[in-house]
């Protein structure tokens, strides 16, 4: 009884390993066919995932979207699996006041693997994986120090 119990808990604890995110730091991103991740060389691209009805959401989106808007180098799209009718208020001031809003976002979100938001991926030229995890952490100073180490790496 014990062989089996260790067994399944080892094939359960593997099976939730391969369900984490789809994107490895320095890998190509999954390629998405309705989202066009393309940027010029030199560029990156900030992917952030949210979920309106999220206070974290709420709160690192609009202070992401702030930080992005002042770096040159770096453009984002926010992506939500809820449609226009289901999002909350802030996340819709978010695209009407200049940022991209990626609503009704379910292909992106299974590509990626993304179970919790938020959740950032920033992307180079080349669609690599530059950096990954929770925004909340995230401020100009870290931003631009990954965008520095990965351009210098070309």
């Amino acid at each position: 009884m014990r062989v089996k119990a260790t067994i399944l808990i080892f094939a359960l604890c593997a099976w939730l390993g391969t369900a984490a995110q789809n994107v490895a730091i320095g890998e190509r991103a999954p390629r998405v066919k309705s989202v066009d991740l393309s940027v010029e060389k030199g560029e990156f691209l900030y992917l952030g995932f949210v979920h309106s009805p999220s206070r974290p959401c709420e709160i690192s989106a609009p202070k992401i979207s702030e930080l992005i808007g002042s770096i040159d180098e770096i453009s984002a799209i926010l992506f939500t699996r809820e449609h226009q009718g289901e999002c909350q208020q802030w996340l819709i001031d978010m695209f009407l006041g200049g940022s991209q809003v990626q609503m009704g976002a379910d292909e992106i979100f299974r590509k990626f693997g993304i179970d919790y938001a938020p959740y950032g991926v920033i992307l180079d030229y080349k669609r690599r994986a530059l950096w990954q995890g929770n925004p909340q952490n995230l401020d100009k100073d870290k931003i631009e120090n990954i965008l520095k180490r990965w351009t210098s790496r070309k």
